[in-house]
């Protein structure tokens, strides 16, 4: 992962990316490796992504949507 996010601040690379976005496994294991990564979830609960994606607020959430915002490894 510190390999992807310094690829992508590297000044050779000129994709002009300022975020990394994750599609993670709404599970124990994934959602730790990414938030102990810097990653942050992009909806406060899994209800609101549930209701932003048109998923029913009962069923299960396979996945959470995560992000980690380069500029943080700029300062």
């Amino acid at each position: 992962m510190d390999f992807i996010k310094s690829w992508f601040i590297d000044g050779a690379n000129k994709t002009g990316c300022r975020f990394i976005v994750v599609d993670s496994y709404n599970e124990l294991g994934p959602l730790k490796y990414y938030t102990e990564n810097g990653f942050i979830p992009l909806f406060s609960s899994d209800e609101q992504e549930k209701e932003y994606t048109g998923i029913s607020l009962d069923a299960h959430l396979p996945t959470r949507l995560m992000y980690f915002d380069l500029i943080l490894l700029k300062r």
